[in-house]
């Protein structure tokens, strides 16, 4: 109430409406071109008292409130047109992503033997259509569990519905059961359940085992056991047995299809973590089942000995392999973007040297999650990054060319040394603006990468060629469907053409028979024909002109010339009850009516009016 009153009381003392509107200024230029587009205001709105014309001082810098130059000053100018550029930017890496999504959206899947196969272009399975898959089978329920029926209606799986997603290509051989050594990360572990309402599923995540290895079992535990785990059913699904050493032994590994495994260390112990590193190639070599190892290396930069685990892999034939290289863990707040690199652990480029060895411990268990589902990431080494703050003021500035071109105080082009890094950051952007998941986001850096991005601006590909493949099986696909119905037309127009013929040959018949039936009694009237000829035998002997008075008698009934007549006729009839005569009347009627006014005039001359004469005639009929 106060704040109402308030209000109030401030309209009340201001000495006009106009108080609380925005100066508009009648200038047009450039400037208020560039400012129309501004979407940021941080000043205040200004209401003043007294005698002096109130004004706002608020920057709204939208539709027709326009600025006057005078207020805006070159940086404002100089932001704005940067966040335009930028914007730009962003708008050719949605375009990348769209080329990814025409050109490589294929996807691999199993088949219902097990077998893997890559699907037709535009037919891939997409995430959503695996866990619309899972929930039409029953498999997911509201906040884990599973259900009991397909829900009603789902006649057919979602999978088998073309949709236009970007496909990322997953493993296909992750198994069932799951080992976990030298982490208990709550974060990994509800993602490898894969059972929790609202967040991203992964697809190929369908382990129905959990196994983790600790030394102080209780304490692990109660670390990694939470609300969203109980909820989520990873208790029907974790197990978490005592350790022996830092490593499993065989019988620990035996029945583990997948193998997740954290190194720590720093890079004073090169020699102790390529000595593990050849302990986990020995020990995924002589393991049966085993199909999938991924490292994470926290602490250590140094991938030596990571050649020993691809030696025994033997290209995948053995297993296959994923290091992932985050430097030093430290907690942070769960975050909702952010960038980040992700890239070849070897030879990272001048980039790495601008960003902190370090990764957030939220984002390092995620990726180390998502690089064990995607195919992309089988077989490489890779090492993930966060930016450091000065990186990621940077990333906010256009590309430093053109107009934007850095220049020394010689006048000499600057190397932008920034430019990789912001091409990646606008991919990023760009597919989270437009409805990547996380898992697809990680398969674009890792599998395409900045090399594939860089390829694009320098080829530009044939856009009008884009979707030529596509648009032709369309084009056939719609000319089968309209020659079926040309074909379903065609046949539809002869049936219908066929019965009009019948039904006309029909009426033909029907007047020939009443004209002959009629003319055989005027001939047998008029003496033209012999008493000894039957009706039968006039019609048989007049049949063809019979036929043909009806066929002149059925187009003179149907044309044009008689239907007006017709409606001529019926339109004269309205409103003629009370009328003796009126036009269009039948010759046969006006006749009769003729003749009946002669005879009452004879009778009543002297009687009655006209009007009796016409009530009289009127009521006879």
């Amino acid at each position: 109430m106060k704040l109402l009153r308030s209000t109030f009381l401030a309209f009340c003392v201001v000495s006009s409406a106009s108080g609380f509107a925005p100066r508009i200024s009648s200038k047009s230029s450039s400037i208020n071109d560039i400012i129309h587009r501004h979407r940021r205001s941080t000043s205040l709105t200004t209401i003043t008292t007294g005698n002096e014309t109130p004004v706002s001082s608020t920057s709204l810098f939208v539709g027709i409130h326009e600025q006057p130059a005078s207020s805006i000053s070159e940086d404002d100018i100089r932001k704005e047109t940067m966040f335009i550029q930028v914007r730009k930017e962003v708008g050719t890496a949605k375009e990348y992503l769209n080329w990814l999504i025409e050109e490589c959206g294929t996807g691999t899947v199993t088949d219902a033997d097990g077998d893997d196969s890559t699907t037709k272009e535009g037919e891939g399975i997409t995430f959503a259509d695996v866990i619309a898959d899972k929930a039409a089978a029953g498999e997911v329920e509201l906040f884990g569990g599973g259900g009991d029926a397909p829900p009603p209606g789902s006649s057919a799986s979602p999978s088998e519905r073309k949709g236009t997603t970007y496909r990322p290509a997953l493993r296909t051989d992750l198994g069932d059961t799951v080992l976990l050594t030298g982490t208990m990360d709550s974060t990994l572990l509800n993602i490898l359940n894969n059972n929790f309402f609202g967040r991203d599923s992964v697809p190929n995540f369908e382990f129905a085992a959990i196994r983790a290895l600790a030394e102080d079992v209780p304490a692990a535990r109660k670390r990694a056991i939470g609300r969203e785990a109980r909820y989520g059913g990873l208790l029907d699904k974790l197990t978490i047995e005592p350790s022996t050493g830092d490593l499993p032994t065989e019988d620990e590994l035996a029945g583990a299809s997948s193998w997740i495994v954290q190194l720590n260390g720093t890079d004073g112990d090169a020699a102790a973590t390529a000595a593990t590193l050849s302990k986990i190639a020995d020990l995924a070599a002589g393991s049966a089942k085993l199909t999938n190892v991924i490292v994470m290396l926290a602490g250590a930069t140094s991938t030596d000995g990571w050649d020993a685990v691809e030696a025994a892999s033997a290209d995948g034939d053995a297993f296959r392999c994923t290091l992932l290289s985050v430097g030093e863990l430290y907690d942070a707040s769960e975050e909702k973007g952010g960038f980040y690199r992700v890239g070849a652990a070897v030879g990272e480029g001048e980039g790495a040297a601008m960003m902190p060895r370090r990764l957030s411990r939220t984002k390092a268990y995620r990726l180390l999650a998502h690089a064990l589902a995607l195919d992309s990431t089988a077989g490489r080494a890779l090492a993930a990054r966060d930016y450091s703050a000065t990186v990621v003021e940077a990333t906010g500035a256009p590309y430093a060319e053109g107009e934007f071109v850095v220049r020394d105080d010689d006048g000499n082009e600057v190397v932008d040394e920034f430019r990789d890094i912001k091409m990646e950051s606008r991919v990023i952007q760009a597919m989270r603006e437009t409805g990547f998941t996380q898992v697809m986001e990680l398969d674009v850096l890792v599998d395409k990468g900045l090399a594939g991005y860089n390829e694009y601006i320098a080829n530009p590909p044939n856009k009008e060629n884009a979707f030529a493949a596509r648009n032709k099986s369309r084009d056939e696909e719609d000319e089968k469907i309209l020659a079926i119905l040309d074909a379903e037309i065609a046949v539809s127009d002869a049936r219908k053409k066929d019965e009009a013929a019948k039904q006309k040959q029909i009426e033909i018949e029907g007047i020939a028979k009443e004209w002959a039936i009629k003319e055989y009694s005027l001939r047998m009237i008029g003496g033209d024909l012999d008493d000894s000829i039957s009706e039968e035998d006039f019609m048989e002997s007049s049949r063809d002109e019979a036929l043909a008075e009806g066929e002149r008698t059925y187009e003179r009934i149907n044309s044009e010339d008689y239907i007006k007549e017709q409606e001529r006729v019926e339109k004269a009839k309205l409103n003629v009850e009370n009328k003796l005569f009126w036009d269009g009347m039948p010759p046969v009627l006006r006749k009769k009516r003729e003749k009946m006014v002669e005879k009452v005039k004879r009778q009543y001359m002297d009687l009655l009016s006209e009007e009796d004469l016409e009530r009289i005639i009127l009521n006879d009929d």
